[in-house]
């Protein structure tokens, strides 16, 4: 007697058939990729400019402590001036770009056969400073000002007579006394400058453009006038 092979029912094959299909069918198409977080995107800045910009952004209260040497043109053409090579010092604090310091500088002046003269000045300056980037973490300052203060002019003549004698001019803005055989005449000045600063870390350098004025300055008995003169300064210095 034959045996007779059952044949799988229809129930059952298609199942059978439909599984088979979804895992060709899953293994052909390619999967999508997870999407590249967003921060991954950014183009990275090299630390040393994003240190710049931060600092430049960065509210900041720092003190500048500098030496400063200085060279003042002649105020008066063809005569000696109490100006020239000078030397001195300033204080200030810089808070977010807004400055104020204190400074002071002591001029070397000229003789001229047995007189001499020299200058000292005492003031304070007033400036806002732009700061840029430089390279690695150093930054460009870019910083106009305004010094106003006294202008202590020394003129010695071994021939002036020993006394004291204090003359002030109508104005009020200019001051004269006669000690030994020294005659000091005090004024105020005025002084507009632009400073350039490359600072690093604690540490600056700088190089400052100025124009000096001293407006209505008289002595010996001559006129008052006005004294204008040109200037650079060199400083160096830290900050903290």
């Amino acid at each position: 007697m034959l045996g007779v092979v059952a044949r799988p029912t229809l129930p059952v094959a298609l199942p059978l058939a439909a599984s088979v299909l979804l895992t060709w069918t899953g293994d052909a198409i390619p999967q999508e990729s997870a999407p590249t977080p967003a921060h991954a995107l950014a183009t990275p800045r090299p630390s040393g400019v994003e240190g710049a910009f931060d600092a430049r952004d960065e509210k900041t209260v720092q003190v500048e402590l500098a030496a400063e040497t200085a060279y003042l043109t002649p105020p008066i053409r063809g005569g000696a001036t109490p100006f020239g090579a000078g030397f001195g010092a300033r204080i200030g604090l810089d808070i977010s770009g807004f400055y104020v310091g204190a400074t002071v500088l002591d001029f070397l002046g000229a003789k001229d056969v047995d007189v001499s003269y020299r200058a000292l000045f005492f003031g304070a300056e007033f400036g806002y400073g732009f700061r840029l980037p430089a390279f690695g973490n150093a930054l460009w300052v870019l910083r106009p000002r305004l010094g106003v203060g006294d202008a202590a002019i020394y003129y010695t003549d071994p021939t002036l007579p020993i006394h004291v004698d204090v003359v002030t001019t109508a104005s009020g803005s200019s001051s004269t006394s006669t000690s030994s055989d020294t005659l000091i005449v005090n004024n105020v000045f005025l002084q507009p400058a632009v400073t350039l600063e490359l600072a690093s870390g604690g540490h600056f350098v700088a190089l400052d453009g100025n124009m000096l004025v001293l407006p209505g300055i008289a002595y010996s008995g001559a006129d008052a006038t006005t004294w204008i003169s040109y200037g650079v300064q060199f400083q160096i210095g830290v900050r903290f």
